[in-house]
């Protein structure tokens, strides 16, 4: 008998990873794709290729196994329109693509940014559309290519366009804007959604006598927390980099606009976090990979640099949510060694204030930390996150976003129910 594996997929802003594991969470296979060096994100079509490339490759490195599940994940905030057939009948406009309608409702979540639905508006005045649509998220359309059915998604790839996570339905502020019958059903991360029809077997060369399940994805950051084994109310994963990105498992949802901040859904919890817009890309301003690795080495820690709040030009997000904020990075200190760990020791500070408001309006405790992204290589900058922060540093399992697709094709949201 051929034993099971699961496959995970991820679309990024750069390529395309796919990976397998079996029952024990096992990596079998991982294949990454980058996408061509155009000057655009590639079309609904091209994704549909990588894609289906992608996949192909990794079922190739992993013939003796039969594909029990497939789950993916994509960028938040992406979305195009498709007829009730799942063919397309907009381009995709991605996260920052900046054309929209401005859109002001009164929801439970009414301070985030409703950029998919604003996205969708623009599609929606900008396309001639037949009578029945659906807004598509990325997510959904990868799946769609796979034999998800149309008109479904999953509710944190929803969340973008105006679902209300909390009242787990889409608001009359919302539906006003579009038909009714565009916007899709929405269900839980890992369900069953579909599966793979016979005819792209035969075209992906896959033998088996059951086809694959389709199951409903998410968005690339839930997936890349789920691939770290966080999975405890008190557990956070920080993200170290272009920006800073904190996330801490709750049991209730946080939404607050002046600071930043908004959850997830994770089954029975609730993953609440920001994005600042200090990180990695301050210190790319500044020094290259060697000079870092040179002058982390430098770095003497009984030195108390200047008070930073590094960020590459004015404007943040959280812990403070105010397009006029300012740096400060000034004054520079004699040497590199010293400005570089003013930069690190002000990063990680803005992590500290960042979490004790996750931990107070959550009610919450933090009970230990997971870094991933290339910061988390850092060792001195380790050590100066850990003495502020006070918490256990545990290692990620995994961090590649794909891995917790993976997981998500074989259990569903078990671990958060």
């Amino acid at each position: 008998m051929r034993n099971r594996a699961w496959i995970g997929i991820d679309f990024g802003t750069s390529g395309c990873r796919t990976c397998a594991i079996d029952q024990s969470g096992t990596l079998l296979a991982m294949q990454q794709q980058h996408f061509s060096a155009a000057n655009h994100y590639p079309s609904p079509q091209q994704q549909a290729e990588y894609l289906l490339t992608g996949l192909q490759r990794l079922l190739s490195a992993v013939p003796n196994y039969v594909i029990d599940a497939i789950a993916i994940d994509a960028t938040s905030g992406s979305v195009m329109l498709v007829d009730i057939n799942g063919q397309p009948l907009s381009d995709m406009l991605m996260y920052n693509d900046s054309r929209g309608l401005p859109v002001t409702v009164k929801t439970t979540t009414d301070h985030l940014a409703t950029s998919a639905l604003e996205k969708a508006l623009f599609l929606q005045k900008t396309t001639d559309l037949p009578a029945h649509y659906y807004l598509t998220h990325q997510a959904d359309w990868l799946a769609i290519q796979l034999g998800m059915q149309v008109g479904t998604t999953d509710y944190n790839s929803a969340l973008k366009s105006g679902f209300d996570i909390v009242k787990n339905d889409w608001p009359e502020e919302i539906t006003a804007l579009l038909p009714v019958n565009a916007f899709p059903e929405v269900t839980a991360p890992g369900n069953v959604a579909g599966e793979m029809p016979r005819s792209l077997m035969q075209q992906l060369g896959l033998n088996q006598l059951e086809p694959p399940l389709i199951k409903t994805g998410t968005t690339d950051s839930l997936a890349a927390f789920i691939a770290t084994g966080a999975g405890k109310p008190g557990e956070a994963v920080t993200s170290l980099g272009s920006t800073l990105v904190l996330k801490l498992l709750s049991q209730q949802p946080v939404f607050d606009a002046k600071r930043g901040i908004y959850s997830h859904k994770l089954g029975k919890h609730w993953l609440c976090g920001g994005a600042s817009n200090s990180g990695g890309a301050v210190l790319r301003q500044y020094f290259d990979d060697e000079q870092l690795a040179q002058l982390t080495q430098q770095i003497d820690l009984q030195y108390t640099p200047a008070d930073y709040y590094p960020l590459c030009r004015p404007g943040e997000r959280f812990p403070v949510c105010d397009p006029h904020f300012l740096p400060r990075m000034q004054p520079r200190p004699a040497t590199d060694s010293q400005f570089l760990h003013g930069l690190l020791q002000g990063i990680a500070t803005i992590e500290k204030s960042g979490y004790q408001y996750l931990q107070q309006l959550s009610g919450t405790p933090l009970l230990s930390v997971r870094s991933v992204g290339g910061g988390a290589i850092n060792p001195v900058w380790t050590q100066i996150r850990q003495s502020l922060l006070q918490v256990e540093f545990k290692s990620a399992q995994h961090s590649e976003a794909a891995y917790g697709s993976a997981l998500l094709a074989r259990d569903g949201l078990t671990l958060f129910n």
